[in-house]
């Protein structure tokens, strides 16, 4: 039986299936017997990062102490797997594109920021907020950052910093575009 199976069956889950595959692991959703659904990290054989789990049990316990990220549910680092409440969105770029109303852009920016503000106080750097913006669901029109893996609290925080520039600065992004473009209306 591998990893994901034991996990699962020492957690009453049942499996529902792949929702996304990264460089190091695998995530899974799964849920409990009330229907209440998990994200299921599984570290990969191949993978050359063998404290993930721990690594991301640290930041999103941290993280969660400040409400920020998806609710921690168990971690089993013998097995490498490590699990969080579901978080059902879009992913930030997704759900930009798809025309939000001012207002409700307005208030997502100013919850992200908040957010953003709390982990640069607590000193978590997250450190993958930008590109695509995949780290960012927005859930019933608000922010849910997730993957808190590579997240450190060693290095100078800039987490609103780095949302501030993904939002306003890059003069050549698509997201500023779309943003201005939308505050503008």
């Amino acid at each position: 039986m591998g990893s994901l199976e034991k996990f699962l069956g020492k957690n009453s889950l049942a499996l529902l299936g792949k929702i996304a595959k990264g460089w190091t692991s695998f995530v899974y959703l799964a849920e409990n017997n009330n229907g209440k659904k998990f994200a299921v990290k599984v570290l990969r054989d191949k993978a050359n990062r063998m404290d993930m789990v721990k690594r991301e049990f640290e930041n999103l316990s941290l993280a969660n102490s400040v409400r920020v990220g998806p609710k921690l549910f168990k971690a089993d680092f013998d097995n490498n797997v490590i699990a969080w409440e579901y978080v059902d969105g879009m992913v930030f770029s997704d759900w930009l594109f798809s025309n939000p109303k001012k207002k409700e852009l307005e208030k997502f920016i100013a919850l992200l920021y908040y957010q953003a503000e709390k982990l640069d106080e607590i000193g978590l750097d997250h450190g993958q907020l930008t590109g695509r913006g995949h780290n960012i669901i927005v859930s019933k029109g608000k922010p849910v950052i997730i993957d808190f893996e590579k997240a450190s609290s060693k290095r100078k925080v800039h987490n609103k910093n780095v949302i501030d520039a993904f939002f306003f600065r890059n003069k050549n992004s698509k997201v500023v575009k779309k943003i201005r473009g939308i505050m503008s209306e």
